[in-house]
Order: C-alpha cells, then structure tokens, then sequence
C-alpha cells in the first residue's frame, strides 16, 4: 500500500476507505497474512490521523486495539499455539536504532562515544552495567533463537516488565477424592444438600534468572567486522537457545530456571527386571506412554538423547508367526515418531542409559518467563595481551511445568503427569 502524500483531501478518502475496510474485516476470522494486512490498515489511519486537518477516525477504538481473530496484546500470556517472535510478545517500542552507517556491534565494539549506545542500569546493584542493545537487534537474536529451540515454542511464554512475576495455578489434586483444585460433584435429590468444596489456588511465581554468555573476538575481526552482524546474531541467537533449553530440560531450580528432569511432577519409569545396561526395551515406551496424563496425549512428544538412535532403531515388534516386523521408530516427511508421537532428537538431555535420555512430554505444560532487555557488556582488558576483545551477551528469563506434583487418577494408586522419563539402565 502507498499512503505517502499528505494533501487534505486524499488523506481524508483514504482514512475512509479504511475505516470501511477495517470495519469490513474486523467481523471476520482472519489468518496469520490477512492479520498482519489488518494490522497495516490499522497503523495507517492511526498515522494519516496524525497528520494536520486529517478526519478524526470513526472507527471504534476497541476494533484498534487488537484481539481481533485472536491477536494478543504485548507482554501477554502467550499460549502454545500462540506466535512467540519478539514483535508479538513485547510489542514494536524501542526501535531506537537509528545510525545507518554503522550496526549497533560497530558502535559498541568501536571503544567510542556514539549517541546510539544507551547504558544499562542493573536493577540489583544500581550501577552502570553495559549497552542495552536496541530493540531491533534483540528481535534479531530473539527469532533465531526461537527457530532453534525445542521447549519454548511448545510452551506457555509469560513476557514480563519486571524481574518477578506472579501466575495463579490450581492444586494439581487427586481424583480419588476431587478432580483439579479440588473440584467435586455428586448427583442430589431435588431438595438434597449440596456439599460444598472449596477450589484450592496456588501462586507460582517467576523470577528472572541471569544467563551469561561470553564472546572472544580478535580487534581485527571487530575492524573488519562490515556486514558481520548477521553472524553474531547468529552465533548469540543459536547460544541463547542452546542453554535455555538445557536448563528448561535439567534445570536445578536454584539461580536457573526448573527444569523438567527436576521437578516435582516428574514420573520416573523403571527399567525391566534383567534388563542390560544402556538399552531401550519395547515395554519401557508402553509403560511411558501409560503414564501420560491423557489430556496431555495430544500435545506429547518425545525428547531423546542422540545417542539413543541406534537402540530405537533395533526395536521391532513382530507381527503374528510369518508377518511383518514394524520398527518402532519411524519417518515420514522428515518428522520422526514413536508409538505416534512426534520424536526430538537432542544432545541437551542425557546419554543413553543415564536418567533423562529419553523423556515424554507435553511441554505445554510448562511457562518460561522471558524478559525483553538484553544488555552487552565489553572488554578491552581481560585478553589484552591477545590484542582480544570479550564481550558479554546477558539475558534474563525463568521458567517452571505448571504442575507441582504428578496426579493420582480415580483408582487411588496410578498416578500420571505431562512429563514421563525413564529411569536409569547402568
């Protein structure tokens, strides 16, 4: 679209045409391309609005503000469905950046003054820490990293203001007595008595953990460092993603985030007796599969070490006296599965035999808080003999499964949870 002049009468035809045509689509259930054209209509009005003698918007405001076809606001609760890039959960303030002559790398790694370059105040100790990096950049390393991770696009993701977050979440329960938080119910006469039973709340709570990373550059690299930016964005974006997941995965809870191999609701299934070291049986993967809660059966997936492969691959189960031999593993257009389920092969859990090679999780059941800054800090001092520069790429984020405990299902004894590992085969 081409909305550029500014006389009077044009801009007032255009902002009719639309309101009409946002108006028009605001009734309708729009996809992921005609939101983003719905999103531009909306930006444009709001600019022609600005400009001088332009007619005042007709519109009403609620269609502007945005839950149209499912659209979430910035700093939102982002479900597992949800988009996750960095625009959608923090929205578009803080594009700052405005040098076009140089990145922001170039200034920063330059050792001198530039007016982009903006001092970060750490909330813990109040002084100067490094540069904030601009939005723009952020969003950058954000989206690569995003593109490499395993649990957070399968996650809920809190986007959060400020370093600790409070998310209400219901008692997990046990179904021989009451269904989640304590719910219950009983059929009654028509004067019978209802009895009563309070739903039980609990308070998570996220608070943002500090994930370093350090980058050694040579001061040669830095001056010959035009057009490098996508590469550190890269470099830093693949990073970030490599040790979120690690720690969303195993994770101890204490100054990172809990991960899934620590937490409470974790169900470990046994090996099988006489079962040798460092294998994977047909049954350990059914009993798995049994223990997952049902509602999570949809969104499970697999999570194996990379050194489990050639254990899965010589699973088989015979089919009658002469028939067929099925693999358990399988592929298909690229996407492997198990007993069904899609199957994610990884170096961020554990080897095989060792607890954690394979896990079964519905990862929707897990929220990562996530702030928006990252900060770079730089050194010219710590490799100087090297004629080195360190710098130092600091974000912050948390993250935690919404259930506190596995659950006991009607009969008492069988207990089952979104997150199944098997135990260890040494």
């Amino acid at each position: 679209m081409d909305y550029k002049k500014n006389d009077f009468k044009k801009n007032k035809e255009k902002i009719e045409l639309l309101e009409a045509k946002i108006a028009e689509w605001s009734k309708l259930k729009l996809n992921s391309a005609q939101t983003e054209i719905y999103n531009e209509m909306i930006t444009e009005v709001r600019r022609l609005k600005e400009l001088p003698e332009s007619a005042p918007l007709t519109v009403d405001e609620s269609m502007l503000s945005s839950h149209i076809a499912g659209t979430k606001r910035a700093y939102e609760l982002r479900g597992p469905a949800d988009k996750k890039d960095y625009r959608t959960l923090f929205g578009t303030e803080g594009y700052q950046w405005q040098d076009k002559e140089s990145t922001f790398f170039q200034a920063a790694f330059s050792g001198r003054h530039h007016p982009g370059l903006i001092r970060a105040m750490t909330e813990t100790i109040g002084s100067d820490g490094g540069f904030l990096i601009p939005a723009e950049y952020t969003e950058k390393i954000h989206n690569v990293s995003l593109e490499n991770e395993i649990v957070m696009p399968r996650a809920y993701v809190q986007p959060m203001r400020s370093n600790s977050i409070r998310i209400p979440a219901m008692e997990v329960g046990d179904h021989s007595a009451s269904l989640f938080g304590g719910f219950t119910a009983s059929y009654t006469d028509e004067t019978g008595t209802i009895n009563e039973k309070n739903p039980k709340v609990r308070r998570m709570e996220l608070n943002a953990k500090k994930l370093t990373g350090l980058l050694r550059f040579s001061n040669e690299l830095v001056a010959d460092m035009s057009g490098g930016e996508t590469q550190l964005t890269n470099i830093c974006g693949k990073g970030l993603a490599w040790y979120r997941d690690k720690s969303f995965l195993k994770g101890t809870g204490a100054g990172e985030p809990l991960g899934i191999l620590n937490s409470g609701c974790l169900i470990q299934v046994a090996k099988e007796i006489g079962q040798a070291a460092d294998t994977i049986v047909y049954r350990n993967l059914t009993k798995m599969l049994a223990r997952m809660y049902p509602g999570s059966f949809n969104n499970s997936v697999w999570i194996c070490h990379i050194s489990t492969i050639p254990e899965l691959l010589e699973i088989v189960v015979p089919i009658g006296t002469g028939g067929h031999i099925v693999p358990v593993l399988t592929e298909s257009n690229g996407v492997f599965k198990i007993l069904t389920r899609p199957a994610i092969f990884t170096e961020k859990t554990e080897p095989v035999g060792d607890k954690g090679d394979i896990l079964l999780c519905d990862l929707s059941q897990y929220v990562v808080g996530l702030r928006s800054e990252m900060r770079l800090d730089l050194s010219i001092h710590v490799h100087f003999q090297t004629d080195e520069l360190l710098a130092r790429l600091i974000e912050r984020h948390d993250g935690q499964p919404l259930w506190d405990k596995a659950l006991t299902l009607e009969d008492g004894t069988t207990t089952v949870s979104p997150f199944i590992v098997l135990a260890e085969r040494n």
